[in-house]
């Protein structure tokens, strides 16, 4: 049963109570004095639930044989032991009138019922201890099969129901989950002497919060008659409002006692999909502005929402998809679709905040912030307390990615949570004209959740990351690779830091910009020309990295990048936790360039903003560029397949490692 669901049958169970020594009271009425009826409805009230009912004010009875007014003040049902709140229900002035006449066919008819600070309070301890349990009632669905009849006609007519500054509240220890909802007014017309019918004539409004969130809420329906009929779906539309987010549903309700059937529409927007999480119980990631419109169902215990289209910052969303409440964990299962994706609006899932046009001002703050701080790696935490309460199946195609500076072309993705456990798996993004694939987990059902990644990158284009620059007609190849990662931490940045792995790359058969490498290289003679003229390119032959993660560590095992100009060979060193990089490369020239400086090449300072310079100590000796290249190089014999398609082998890269071998 869902959360929604479940608090509906709670206050149903309240109400039937009320209803009940209602009905007891109005029985009293007819045949005895004020005094008996006091005295008999206190008593025997308070036998039949097992706890005190009292009325503590006045009771007044204005007897007509054909139409009879009650006042009622100070009306209390005392709470179960064990509860902080003194009552469970209490109403500080209850008017209402009745149809003797009709209670000897066995009809209950109200006229007008004025309720004056009615308040309900519910709690619910663990799976077994709430405050609404009956004892001594004779079977444990009393109360409720007494509000909840078998069929909508049963429901008592009522002409006019106002209610003044009213109040419910709902406490769900075992869920997190306080309700809090005061309600102003609640007014409907109908019954047999409304002859004047309007589309909406009941409406509620009231205010609460959940989980420290407020909230407002309207509602709006036909008159209570028509709530009667059961050969009439039920129109009401509702409307809830929390912060910035705003929920609207406007349809029918084919029983909207027991909500067995739902066909309205539903729009929702929003400065933030991660607030719905208060509103529905199901983990979205943070998001910039929001608007999406599509059908509302339900059948048989399960949610849907069909066919919706709409906007999430820069990107468009459709698609379908429906949510279980029958078992203990709700389930939540898509497909959704995004003609165009922006890749700003994807922050969210890594800890970055939307950061487009679209963001909103908070969103465009923590961006700035952000981008001015030292770090590149997202510190936000995981809210793992949200990856544990629902269960889903969503799937994510993406035909483009709009990235700057970022050769995306598409994406498709699955993500499956079960009991806490997140595997976005199988991942495949479509980047410069290669792919990404693999799968990432998360495991939520930790406190410190850890995480593993394991990676694929097939040959990658790198003239796509050069494309609309000068250097993109010098600059081809293909690189791919392999990253495995372990690690555990609350946020990207402490699972980094403390990660375990492998990580390797490989790039062959392509060329770069002479003016890249030359000036890279630090080859004054070769580099200087290019500055004022055309630029050239050189080819590159093989280029391989390889690292090994521990503790968040990367430590390099070889960096080889052979080219027709030279060989260079280094080290390199990247931590995860401070994010500094140090970097030294050994280039042994191919070529007789009177000017090329002898010395290693160094890159180091802070992931964000690397420096790079001369290492004049020349703690590199020339000698390193032959060092074990043969034992290093050895184990890319199995990346190779990530560059190479169909039954082409990159000849240049194996050369190099056959070569190495035999020095």
């Amino acid at each position: 049963m869902s959360a929604h669901t479940f608090r509906q049958h709670k206050l149903l169970t309240a109400l039937g109570i009320l209803i009940g020594v209602l009905f007891l009271a109005i029985i009293l009425i007819i045949i005895f004095s004020e005094p008996l009826v006091r005295s008999l409805t206190e008593n025997q009230g308070s036998k039949r639930l097992g706890r005190e009912l009292v009325i503590a004010g006045d009771l007044d009875i204005d007897w007509h044989f054909t139409h009879t007014d009650v006042h009622v003040e100070k009306l209390r049902l005392a709470n179960a032991p064990g509860y902080p709140d003194e009552n469970m229900a209490s109403i500080e002035t209850l008017d209402f009138s009745f149809k003797p006449l009709k209670l000897l066919i066995g009809k209950l008819e109200f006229g007008d019922i004025v309720l004056v600070e009615p308040r309900l309070t519910l709690e619910k301890k663990s799976a077994d201890e709430n405050s609404w349990q009956f004892p001594a009632l004779s079977t444990a669905n009393a109360a409720q099969e007494a509000v909840e009849p078998d069929s909508r006609h049963d429901f008592p007519l009522i002409g006019m129901l106002e209610l003044r500054e009213g109040q419910v509240i709902y406490r769900d220890h075992t869920k997190g989950l306080t309700l809090d909802l005061a309600l102003d007014t609640v007014v409907g017309e109908g019954g047999e002497s409304d002859n004047k019918k309007t589309e909406r004539n009941f409406t509620i409004t009231g205010t609460g919060s959940i989980q420290d969130e407020t909230f407002e809420l309207e509602a709006s329906g036909e008159s209570l008659e028509t709530l009667r009929d059961s050969t009439r779906d039920y129109p009401l539309t509702l409307r809830v409002t929390m912060g910035d987010t705003e929920v609207v549903v406007d349809g029918s309700f084919r029983d909207p006692i027991k909500l067995t059937g739902v066909d309205a529409s539903l729009n929702i927007a929003g400065d933030n999909m991660a607030n719905l999480f208060y509103l529905t119980a199901i983990p979205l990631p943070p998001t910039p502005p929001y608007t999406l419109a599509g059908q509302l169902t339900k059948k048989d215990g399960v949610w849907g929402y069909e066919a919706f289209k709409g906007e999430v910052g820069g990107s468009d969303l459709s698609g379908n998809l429906t949510y279980d409440t029958r078992g203990e964990r709700g389930f939540l299962k898509a497909n959704l679709t995004s003609n165009l994706l922006d890749s700003q609006d994807l922050g969210g899932f890594i800890g970055l905040s939307p950061s487009g046009e679209e963001a909103s001002p908070e969103q465009q703050q923590a961006a700035a912030e952000k981008e001015a701080s030292p770090n590149l790696i997202p510190d936000v935490p995981l809210r793992v307390e949200r990856l544990r309460g629902t269960d889903l199946d969503v799937t994510l195609h993406a035909a483009r990615i709009e990235a700057p500076n970022l050769p995306f072309k598409g994406m498709d993705v699955r993500f499956d949570l079960q009991d806490g456990l997140l595997k976005l798996d199988p991942l495949k993004v479509v980047l410069a004209d290669g792919t990404i694939d693999g799968m990432i987990e998360v495991d939520a059902q930790q406190d410190v959740p850890p995480m593993k990644l394991d990676l694929n990158l097939r040959n990658l284009s790198l003239a796509q990351f050069f494309a609309g620059t000068r250097f993109a007609d010098t600059t081809e190849g293909l690189f791919g690779g392999q990253i495995t990662l372990t690690g555990q931490g609350a946020s990207l940045a402490e699972v980094l830091a403390a990660s375990n792995g492998e990580l390797a790359i490989v790039m062959a058969d392509g060329k770069i910009s002479l003016l890249l490498m030359e000036a890279s290289d630090l080859d004054i003679g070769q580099a200087l020309p290019l500055f004022l003229g055309q630029d050239k390119s050189t080819r590159i032959r093989c280029g391989l990295a390889d690292f090994n993660v521990e503790d968040g560590l990367l430590t390099s095992d070889v960096v080889v990048l052979d080219t027709e100009d030279s060989l260079l060979v280094g080290n390199m060193t990247i931590d995860m936790e401070d994010e500094v990089i140090n970097a030294k490369l050994d280039a042994k020239p191919k070529d007789n360039s009177l000017l090329s400086l002898r010395v290693p090449v160094v890159v180091s300072g802070r992931l964000k903003e690397p420096e790079v310079g001369l290492d004049t100590e020349r703690t590199l000796s020339r000698g390193a560029a032959a060092v074990a290249l043969g034992t290093l190089l050895s184990p890319f014999a199995a990346i190779l397949p990530f560059i190479e398609s169909g039954d082409a082998e990159n000849t240049n890269c194996r050369e190099l490692i056959n070569r190495s071998r035999s020095d």
